[in-house]
């Protein structure tokens, strides 16, 4: 069984591993159809453009990422709700 220090640690170094990639979701998400169509010749657009869609991606990664915390915090304290011992 691991200690409970270890497994609050463990917990808090994978909750900021997922806040660090639903920023980098957002970063990317709106950063990189700008930068995809910079070269095409019909101009960049504005980078408001594309915040609605990158709010839409953050959203989804964020709520994946909360659903993966919690069943991960399920399985380092051994309190499995669908039949884990």
């Amino acid at each position: 069984m691991i200690q409970q220090s270890d497994v609050q640690s463990r917990l808090r170094l994978f909750r900021y591993g997922l806040i660090v990639v639903v920023i980098v979701t957002f970063m990317v998400s709106l950063l990189a159809p700008v930068a995809s169509l910079r070269n095409t010749g019909l101009g960049t657009p504005p980078i408001t453009d594309f915040l609605g869609t990158a709010v839409l991606f953050t959203i989804v990664v964020a709520v994946l990422c909360v659903v993966a915390y919690i069943a991960y915090s399920y399985f380092l304290t051994k309190k499995m709700p669908f039949g884990g011992s």
